[in-house]
């Protein structure tokens, strides 16, 4: 009864890993990063977001059209955060313009000049000028047709 078959053998359950004490952090006081104090003593960094508000203009060239692109943008913008719009052109490319705050702005100019739309290509992606506003020019991100 010292072994048992591999069809027979119970699971065993997996344990926790142990728990690693944190390494204290030095205090910091950049704009970017604070950190704050936890009851151990220990200091963890505290992300302090940028509510600075950033826009340019876009257009994508490649394979762009047909291939759900404007639909992919919508929702990538809707999940980041992201105002604007976006429209199909007669030179076969998307263009648009896009508002937010640092962080989200950033992640959707790289999935526009990167990822777009499962089954597109890009071949190109012109930026327009970075623009820092004072209030947002758009509720939300929208498709527009002409």
């Amino acid at each position: 009864m010292g072994t048992k078959d591999a069809a027979t053998q119970t699971h065993k359950k997996k344990r926790a890993p142990t728990p690693v004490e944190p390494v204290p952090l030095e205090r910091s006081e950049s704009r970017e990063s604070r950190s704050v104090q936890i009851n151990s003593g220990s200091f963890f960094p505290l992300v302090v977001e940028d509510k600075t508000i950033y826009n340019c203009s876009f257009e994508i060239f490649g394979i762009v059209q047909g291939v759900s692109f404007r639909m992919y943008t919508l929702r990538k913008a809707t999940k980041l955060g992201v105002v604007g719009w976006c429209k199909n052109t007669l030179d076969d490319t998307v263009k648009g313009e896009i508002e937010g705050y640092a962080r989200p702005f950033d992640s959707m100019r790289l999935w526009l000049e990167y990822t777009g739309s499962p089954t597109s290509r890009i071949d190109k992606c012109i930026f327009g000028e970075t623009k820092i506003l004072t209030k947002f020019t758009y509720q939300d991100f929208s498709i527009q047709m002409d």
